[in-house]
């Protein structure tokens, strides 16, 4: 019963004024720190009192949120629900929230965590990965509930599967630039800058960024310092894995266009070209890199 109500309370508040004093006089009454059920009243009184604040939700409950409350008593964390947050440089961080957290709130959160400026300022936000198109993302509503958002998405992923849930899928949140402002550039972090670089190189691989093949050979070079440091003779023949390490830069950073109808004869008169250019950047650190980058785009 208390598993019910954990979850219950975070979607909707009763409309019934006395309704609503029952359950808070009714969770007031079995606080308990030294109980399961009185941890459970703890936590459901807490979460009936943000849902009053922040509204009822949109969407039924998700798998994941119900597995959540299911698995483990929600009072033994400050909350219940985390979810990792992907970022263009490889990197994640796991952000943590309740039933009634909204995006807004789940962004604020993240940017105190990687120390990066609001949305206002540096233009950041959540995105999240389509159920069922590849390769396509949705910047996510501040006002909406991240909970809602997760179910959803599980919805329409369920649905593709005519009724099969797709065990091994979650959702996928990527923190990415939606819009620069020019006028926002002098309160820049150092993080905020360097997240920029990797949409930049993201979109500059994809096509999606005007550029001849002479500045595309730079600011490749510029990104394979950025991820990876000096082009040693070691990191110039193979890397650990066995696989050569300029063909690895050149895949992840040089644009697909440039590279589709090149024989292996022309792919490795690319790599010795962009050899050339990394090896000329040999001692620069990630910030001057990033300075010059920014200033080229």
């Amino acid at each position: 019963g208390w598993m019910l109500l954990a979850i219950a309370v975070s979607i909707f508040v009763p409309k019934n004024s006395k309704l609503l004093w029952f359950l808070r006089a009714h969770f007031n009454r079995n606080k308990d720190s030294k109980t399961e059920s009185g941890k459970y009243a703890s936590y459901c009184a807490n979460a009936l009192e943000k849902c009053v604040v922040n509204g009822a939700r949109s969407a039924k409950p998700s798998r994941m949120e119900v597995l959540s409350i299911l698995l483990k008593n929600p009072h033994h964390h400050s909350l219940p629900h985390a979810v990792p947050v992907h970022m263009l440089n490889g990197t994640y961080h796991v952000v943590g929230f309740d039933g009634s957290t909204t995006i807004s709130e789940f962004l604020q959160t993240l940017n105190l965590d990687i120390g990066c400026r609001g949305i206002e300022l540096s233009g950041f936000t959540i995105f999240s990965d389509d159920p069922i198109e590849k390769n396509m993302d949705h910047c996510l509503s501040q006002k909406d509930k991240v909970c809602d958002v997760i179910s959803r998405w599980e919805t329409a992923l369920r649905e593709k599967g005519s009724g099969k849930f797709e065990n091994k899928r979650v959702i996928r949140f990527t923190y990415k630039n939606r819009m620069f402002w020019r006028r926002s550039t002098p309160g820049e972090t150092e993080k905020e800058r360097l997240l920029f670089c990797y949409q930049i190189s993201h979109q500059i691989v994809e096509g999606r960024f005007p550029l001849n093949k002479e500045l595309a050979f730079e600011l490749s070079a510029l990104m394979a310092q950025i991820d990876i440091g000096d082009l040693t003779t070691d990191k110039g023949r193979c890397s650990s894995a066995g696989s050569n390490i300029l063909s690895e830069a050149l895949d992840k950073f040089y644009p697909v266009r440039y590279q589709e109808s090149a024989s292996q004869e022309e792919k490795d008169l690319l790599e010795l070209s962009l050899a050339e250019k990394w090896r000329g950047l040999a001692g620069k650190s990630v910030t001057d890199c990033v300075r010059i980058l920014l200033t080229c785009t």
